[in-house]
C-alpha cells in the first residue's frame, strides 16, 4: 500500500473517532439504547435534533448553567 492512501485511510479514521467523541461529548450518548443500525441512527438524529434547540434556549434565556 502506497504512503499517500495509508495516510487518506488514516485521516478518514480520525474524522471517525472525532465524531464519535463529539458525539459523546455534546450530545451525551454514553451508549445506543438499540443494536440495529436503524436504532442507532435514529437515537443519534433524536439527540441531533435536541442539541441544538437546547442551545437556543440556553442562548435566549441566558441561562449559564449546563442544561446538558
Amino acid at each position: 500500500m502506497a504512503a499517500a492512501a495509508s495516510a487518506h485511510i488514516y485521516k478518514a479514521r480520525w474524522q471517525i473517532e472525532v465524531f464519535f467523541k463529539w458525539i459523546r461529548q455534546n450530545l451525551k450518548i454514553k451508549t445506543f439504547l438499540g443494536t440495529t443500525p436503524n436504532a442507532v441512527m435514529t437515537q443519534v438524529w433524536v439527540a441531533m435534533c435536541h442539541y441544538p434547540l437546547l442551545t437556543c434556549i440556553k442562548y435566549q434565556t441566558k441561562y449559564r448553567s449546563s442544561i446538558f
